[in-house]
């Protein structure tokens, strides 16, 4: 445990432009693929990375709250989504893996061409909010971070359709709001309580990510009844 918050210590201190470059390709990441075998990944690194930036700011101890709490969040969120897969596979539906596998070169690269502009467009408004709107504090690098993550992640809520992309906008805006505000209250139970703010919205996307893979079982087990109601009907009619 001594040698990973040694470890967190150097890097905080020694490795600000990767760091600032990670959380940056982390936050594109996950606002463009909207694919959680590929946002998930994405999540976990960009909450070590955020881990690794507040220990410029607080304890290295006490920054490993955010990496452990990030772990545990996307590890539920892919348990919760692969069920949710296994359901639509049940349906007939395209699974997250199969869209990795079978990509439709027809319309992906409209999607993510729009989405590109429209990330660079976040960036460019974070990196203008942090010159002109900075926050209270002397850590300037958090605030273009707080920046970066509070924009990017409402760019992934505004435009994902599906619960599950929402509440990886939702961790994100949370993550900014942790690099943003941790700095003014340097405080173990500030970061505790924020960890706990980061589980309790994970439980929040796990349930109704899991309530829609039940919902289409439920429907793939009623198909069966409604298609015997369905000729049923029909024979009446006839006789009618």
């Amino acid at each position: 445990m001594s040698d990973l918050v040694l470890l967190f210590e150097r890097l905080a201190q020694q490795a600000l432009g990767p760091l600032l470059i990670a959380l940056v390709a982390s936050a594109a990441i996950v606002s463009l693929i909207r694919n959680w075998r590929v946002s998930l990944p994405a999540l976990i690194i960009q909450s070590v990375v955020v881990g690794v930036l507040l220990a410029r700011v607080i304890q290295p101890s006490v920054a490993l709250v955010k990496p452990l709490a990030g772990i545990i969040a996307c590890v539920t969120l892919s348990i919760a989504a692969q069920r949710a897969d296994n359901a639509r596979a049940a349906h007939g539906e395209q699974t997250a893996e199969e869209r990795i596998e079978h990509v439709n070169w027809r319309s992906v690269p409209s999607q993510v061409l729009l989405r590109a502009i429209a990330v660079l467009i976040v960036l460019v408004g974070a990196f203008g909010a942090t010159v002109r709107f900075p926050l209270p504090g002397n850590a300037r690098e958090l605030a273009l971070g707080a920046y970066i993550l509070l924009a990017c992640g409402l760019f992934v809520v505004a435009t994902s359709p599906e619960g599950l992309n929402i509440g990886t906008g939702l961790l994100m805006m949370i993550s900014g709001v942790e690099i943003g505000y941790i700095p003014l209250e340097p405080s173990i139970s500030v970061s505790i309580l924020l960890g706990l703010m980061t589980l309790i919205v994970t439980i929040a996307i796990a349930y109704l990510t899991l309530a829609d893979g039940d919902a289409l079982t439920e429907t793939l087990q009623l198909a069966p009844a409604l298609a015997l109601v369905g000729d049923d009907d029909e024979e009446e009619d006839r006789f009618a």
